[in-house]
């Protein structure tokens, strides 16, 4: 198996034939993918994306490619997702809730602190479901990147994150628009108009959730 340098996906290096074929996702003449390494948007381990489609680590899809295809559609739903996922959205790397569960543990003898941190745990759940809910049933679209900035609002060990915004077709008609950041240094490369998968659901309260397909760190 090769990792096609267009799209990122891994496919067959050569036919019964002996000839190498197109790539089986994007259907590009076989490009071999350069040294790459990228972050993976689920368990943020690192990976040669030059040798795999899927994380090491977790086995969940990698990113897409900076500047290429978006890789393979994402699957049909429910979608399962890689194991402990959804703690590190609901809870782990979720700053809002996490804060909200410390202020509701280590405070409970007060009265204002645990009050502030149901709210802070309500909101950052929330916010984490739906982001869930678009991953696991949301309906795939295509989508392109319209911003890749820094956001220089937000500091860690001296970094900043990049925030990427993206828009995609909605099924029922009109356009929908989303945004992440990210931190892993390969997303300076990706551009306007980079091509992505987009899934997107309402939830109870008809608000609009999108992500991009797979997500990106």
């Amino acid at each position: 198996m090769v990792i096609c340098g267009r799209c990122g996906s891994a496919t067959s290096e050569a036919g019964a034939d002996g000839i190498a074929p197109g790539c089986e996702t994007c259907g590009a003449p076989l490009l071999v993918l350069e040294p790459m390494v990228v972050e993976c948007g689920w368990c943020h381990a690192s990976n040669q994306r030059h040798q795999t489609a899927d994380c090491h680590r977790c086995g969940g899809p990698l990113p897409a490619l900076p500047g290429g295809e978006p890789g393979p559609r994402p699957p049909e739903t429910p979608r399962g997702l890689p194991k402990g996922y959804r703690w590190r959205v609901l809870l782990w790397k979720n700053v809002l809730s996490f804060l909200g569960a410390i202020f509701v543990v280590v405070f409970f003898w007060s009265v204002v602190f645990p009050i502030i941190g149901a709210f802070l745990w309500y909101f950052g759940h929330r916010k984490g479901k739906r982001w869930l809910l678009a991953l696991e049933t949301g309906r795939a679209t295509r989508g392109r990147l319209t911003s890749v900035r820094l956001d220089y609002s937000q500091t860690i060990n001296d970094k900043h994150p990049w925030r990427i915004e993206y828009s995609f077709d909605l099924h029922e008609g009109g356009e929908g628009a989303g945004f992440c950041e990210v931190w892993d240094p390969i997303n300076s490369r990706r551009d306007i108009d980079d091509a992505v998968w987009v899934v997107y659901a309402k939830d109870d309260e008809d608000h609009l959730a999108s992500a991009i397909w797979p997500p990106l760190h």
